[in-house]
């Protein structure tokens, strides 16, 4: 079955897509957040699928900047995909997809990069889990930090005008250290950061922003909720960390400090930690933060060349890649990386590997060691794996600490 897909033309058409993503998610998007989604996925990011003439399908694109090591690229954030379930299998996935991928090659975009509703969808179209985070549920009795401390810094809070202004600088201090991390314009922190509306405090209060001051200057902040609980004289609230981010070590140990130490909780949680989060070396019990890992971020290299170009690498070292690219055919081949820059090459391979592959290992997190032993890369020449491993290796794992 064929489908007509092209990016829509205004509020309705792209009302409808939506419509249709909330049709998959079991859920019935309200005007405001439409609106909200328009301000930030241009309607020439939108892509919509009709079948006749209604719309069965839509998959948007939000345009950022992503944290690579050592750098940034423009990057196609994938968002609010959804096929109505009457045409669910008929492929219309498929060629959203199609277009979405051809689009943001056109715009010079090196990577795309999505959360996974399900874990088996986007793997066929090249994108590969490349970093991973995980929740915590903290009991109150269990917040004793494992070695004891002055604070070097203060905490204040900021009301909503001053927290518009105060956070956006030490996100992006704290951005160009984590590969990972895309970048926030002025209407996604307005939209998604700022603005608190009662659907989303799901049972908790308002949100509360905290800066975290040390030699007159803002080193790091945090956003957090306290949803009320009591039952036989006891507190059974819980602190729901929604973000937390520092730009220095000591910052990040103050204040995870003063959250644990918040009075009238019986839980603390957050919700995407990265997995060498400084917390599990800090809190004296790390067992008891219940940390629980699943797949965060999804890439995919939509120009191998250009994006393996972009980023940089722990030591000097060459290895040339066999990329198997059946959906994006431009990137197919043998790519030699070498003195931090891509190019073809007729020279035989070192390693072996799918796009998917290569997205996982692209930002650092994922080991071409741990791919080979999964099936996923195919050694060609003895050392190479560990060649490719040690150039590819960064001092963080990679995290985004949002869901877009």
């Amino acid at each position: 079955m064929s489908f007509d897909v092209r990016t829509v033309k205004d509020l309705d058409e792209f009302s409808s897509a939506v419509f249709a993503i909330g049709q998959y998610f079991g859920m019935t998007p309200t005007e405001e957040r439409m609106q909200r989604f328009l301000d930030q996925i241009t309607a020439e990011r939108m892509h919509a699928a009709w079948s006749d003439s209604s719309i069965v399908g839509g998959a948007g694109a939000f345009k950022f900047d992503l944290s690579v090591p050592g750098g940034d690229l423009p990057t196609a954030g994938v968002s609010v995909v959804g096929v109505y379930p009457t045409h669910r299998r008929r492929g219309v996935l498929r060629s959203l997809m199609r277009a979405q991928l051809d689009d943001a090659q056109e715009r010079g975009e090196p990577l795309a990069a999505l959360w996974a509703s399900e874990e088996t969808i986007y793997g066929r179209f090249g994108y590969g889990p490349a970093a991973f985070a995980g929740e915590i549920k903290l009991a109150h009795e269990y917040t004793s930090f494992a070695q004891q401390f002055e604070p070097e810094g203060t905490i204040r809070f900021l009301g909503p005008d001053e927290a518009r202004d105060a956070l956006p600088p030490v996100y992006e201090r704290v951005r160009q250290l984590w590969p990972g991390m895309f970048s926030r314009d002025d209407l996604w922190w307005e939209n998604r950061e700022i603005k608190d509306p009662e659907e989303r405090r799901e049972g908790a209060g308002p949100k509360r922003w905290v800066a975290y001051e040390r030699d007159g200057s803002i080193d790091g902040y945090a956003v957090y909720r306290h949803k009320f609980g009591f039952d036989e004289g006891s507190s059974t609230g819980e602190l729901r960390v929604i973000e937390a981010l520092a730009a220095t070590p000591t910052a990040e140990r103050d204040l995870w400090a003063y959250l644990l130490a918040i009075d009238w909780k019986a839980t603390v949680s957050a919700f995407l930690l990265p997995p060498d989060h400084a917390l599990f070396f800090l809190v004296a019990t790390p067992r008891r933060l219940r940390y629980r890992m699943g797949d965060g971020l999804w890439v995919r290299l939509v120009d191998v060349g250009a994006a393996l170009s972009g980023r940089q690498y722990a030591v000097d070292g060459a290895v040339v890649f066999d990329v198997h690219d059946d959906f994006c055919p431009w990137n197919e081949g043998r790519w030699k990386l070498e003195g931090g820059s891509a190019a073809r090459t007729d020279e035989d391979a070192d390693i072996a590997l799918s796009a998917q592959s290569l997205g996982s290992a692209y930002l650092g997190g994922v080991s071409f060691s741990s791919l080979a032993r999964a099936g996923r890369a195919d050694e060609r020449k003895d050392g190479a794996l560990m060649r490719a491993d040690a150039l590819f290796r960064w001092d963080r794992h990679p995290w985004c600490p949002e869901i877009f």
